[in-house]
This record gives structure tokens, C-alpha cells and sequence, in this order.
């Protein structure tokens, strides 16, 4: 039988007494969807309790582009733009880690909350001092050699680096696969479906008969893609997901190792904008229907899959039947498939919602409190 299962993180607020609480102070980086997601969530939520401690996060450094804020007191979060624009100083990474890295703060944590790579190469620096969480890719997906290295600095200093929400926001992969390698397993194979954009399209466009194009178009206008869907269809994401899965299952891959199918049209690669790819696309729509027809004939399902097995990983359109369980996978959900020595017959079968911004804030919360506990 399939073991299903949905992750739901509970933290739960504290009243005790406020003397008998761990502190935690947090630096953040980054202030965009997710960043304030985190902000606007520790707003309302404070204190937790986790296994037998209670903890207070407070957060007292904020940094983006723009600017940063530091208060070893605590930022009131109610303010916390005001205060970045109003008090804040010129943006110094180098500044912003000295300080956050320094003494005066009782168990600093950072959380690198940011969509790029320009912060991945601090972490090195920053991890020979104090433990690190983030939902971004950029350091895990990276060369191996980088990734090695970052898990021998956390062993040697002691620190430590949480990324839960790496992969398939809402899914604990990433905590399964250790715990299975922790107690022996060796794990064979692993499949998913990472691309929210792309079920949501190639599920739509066979159950209700409409084109590639106008459903990309709808998607882009309901905040389901990036704001230019080449980036969601070139399957460079769903690969940074499963190359991270594989290293963490103890393969020493590289990104060059996972074969992608990408979806953008060879002669659409270089349009300056998104707007002209989206006009451009219409013209490509017959290959899709093709796609559709072939799957109809055939009573599957095209899904847009990522898998890792035999140190190969691959990115690609993929049909399946009413016997694989990625068939029942709606648009809006991720799922994610693990082949083992102890799970070979049976692989187990993690399914949930897509996640978004207050899940992986939820996340990043979590694996806070998990490393000062």
C-alpha cells in the first residue's frame, strides 16, 4: 500500500512565564513575498513551544537591496518598513554579517530569505559562526564541491543549515530521506512533480480542451508563473528540486547530470520580453494539441515530471495511466515519490497542497526552531 501522507507544521503559541523562554535572535535577508510573509507571520506569532522548550524569536536585523535595520532589542514588526526606510542605513552585506555574526546576540540565526544567488557566497563566512535557513536553492544547487563544503563548515564549527522548503514547499522530503539513510535504507529512485505552473497547464488543457497558450496567458494573470513563464517552462526549477533530493539521497551529481525537456520554443528563447513570448506562443499551440491528442488516444495523462535514478536525473513531459500515482495528482498539489531497499515494491508517496508564501514561511519557522532547540 502507498504510505500518503500531508505535512502540517504546528507550532503552538506559549504563555508561560517569559523568563523561562530561549531567545532567538533573527537576522533576514530579503523582503519580498517570502520575506514578509515571515515578517507578517511573527508579527501575530512570536512564542512557541517546540518538544519540551519554549522560545521567543525576535527579530532584530532586517536587510534588502534598499537598506538595512538592526535593533538588538527587538524590530517592532508592526513598523519594520518604516523603520528600514525612516532609520535604516545604506545596504553593507559585509556590515550586516560583522554584526549579526558578532557577540551581543543571544542564539543568532539567519534566514536568508532571498530569490537570487548573490547570498550563497556568504554562507561560508556566515556558518563558521552561527546556522543558517532558507527556502532559497542557489547553495544547494549549485557545484557539488560547494555543497560538500558547506556541510563539512557546519560539522567543524558546529553551527547549522536548515533549507526544508528547498523542495516541494509543504512536502518533508528533505527530512525523510535522512531519516531513511539515518536508519539504513539506501534510496533507489526518486520521482516528483515540483511545477505548479506546469500541472495546472497540461492539467487544464486536456480536462477542458483549451489551448497552451491561453492557459499559460491565464495563469501568468493569476500569479501562477513568474512574471515572464519562461522561466516556469524551461524546467530549470523542477531540476534544482530533484538535484537537491539526489545529493541529499548521497549522490554527487551536478546540475549537468539531469537531461531537462524545455518547454520554450528554441526561437523564443531570446524574445526581449514576456509580452512578445506570449504573443509569439500562440503559433506553437498545435504541438501541444498534439501532445493532448496522444494523450487522449492513449488514456493517460501528460505530466510535467522530475526523477532521479541511477545517478541520472531527468525533466520531462511524461504520460501516465490510472495505475501511477501521479495520475490522481490534481493542479494544485505536489507529489512526491521515494524508491528505497526498504521500499522497492511499495515506494512511499508523499502528496500535498502547492504550498506559496505562508507555507514556506511556516517552514522556515520551523527549521528555526529546530536548530535552537
Amino acid at each position: 500500500m502507498y504510505f500518503l501522507c500531508s505535512f502540517v507544521i504546528r507550532i503552538f503559541a506559549n504563555k508561560n512565564d517569559p523568563d523561562m523562554k530561549k531567545n532567538i535572535s533573527l537576522f533576514i535577508a530579503g523582503t519580498g513575498v517570502v520575506g514578509s510573509e515571515l515578517l507578517n507571520y511573527l508579527k501575530n506569532n512570536s512564542t512557541f513551544d517546540l518538544y519540551s522548550n519554549s522560545f521567543i524569536i525576535r527579530v532584530v536585523g532586517i536587510v534588502n537591496r534598499s537598506g538595512m535595520f538592526i535593533d538588538a532589542k527587538g524590530i517592532n514588526l508592526n513598523k519594520w518598513k518604516d523603520l528600514l526606510v525612516n532609520n535604516g542605513k545604506v545596504t553593507d552585506m559585509n556590515e550586516y554579517i560583522d554584526r549579526m555574526t558578532g557577540s551581543g546576540f543571544q542564539k543568532a540565526i539567519f534566514a536568508d530569505c532571498t530569490d537570487g544567488s548573490d547570498l550563497k557566497n556568504h554562507y561560508r563566512e556566515i556558518l563558521k559562526k552561527i546556522p543558517v535557513v532558507t527556502p532559497n536553492k542557489s547553495a544547494n544547487s549549485g557545484y557539488y564541491k560547494d555543497y560538500v563544503k558547506l556541510r563539512e563548515i557546519v560539522q567543524k564549527y558546529g553551527t547549522g543549515f536548515r533549507y526544508s522548503a528547498n523542495t516541494g514547499v509543504g512536502l518533508p522530503g528533505i527530512d525523510l530521506i535522512h531519516s531513511m539513510r539515518e536508519g539504513g535504507d539506501r534510496i533507489i529512485e526518486i520521482k516528483g512533480l515540483f511545477s505548479s505552473t506546469m500541472n495546472y497547464i497540461l492539467e487544464n488543457m486536456i480536462s477542458t480542451g483549451r489551448s497552451f497558450s491561453d492557459l499559460i496567458i491565464e495563469a501568468r494573470e493569476e500569479g501562477l508563473t513568474e512574471p515572464d513563464p519562461r522561466i516556469d517552462l524551461n524546467g530549470i526549477d523542477s531540476a534544482r528540486k530533484i538535484l537537491i533530493l539526489a545529493r541529499e539521497a548521497g549522490a554527487a551529481i551536478e546540475l549537468d547530470d539531469i537531461r531537462i525537456q524545455n518547454l520554450v520554443p528554441a526561437k523564443l528563447k531570446s524574445l526581449d520580453s514576456a509580452e512578445q513570448f506570449l504573443k509569439a506562443i500562440r503559433s506553437y499551440d498545435y504541438h501541444f494539441e498534439k501532445l493532448k491528442r496522444r494523450s487522449l488516444n492513449m488514456n493517460c495523462k501528460p505530466v510535467y515530471s522530475a526523477s532521479f535514478k541511477k545517478d541520472k536525473g531527468q525533466v520531462k513531459i511524461e504520460m501516465v495511466n490510472s495505475n501511477h500515482p501521479f495520475y490522481s495528482a490534481g493542479s494544485s498539489e505536489k507529489i512526491l515519490l521515494i524508491r528505497s531497499e526498504f521500499y522497492n515494491k511499495y515506494p512511499l508517496i508523499i502528496k500535498g497542497s502547492s504550498g506559496g508564501a505562508k507555507a514556506t514561511a511556516a517552514l522556515v519557522v520551523s527549521d528555526i526552531l529546530k536548530l535552537a532547540g
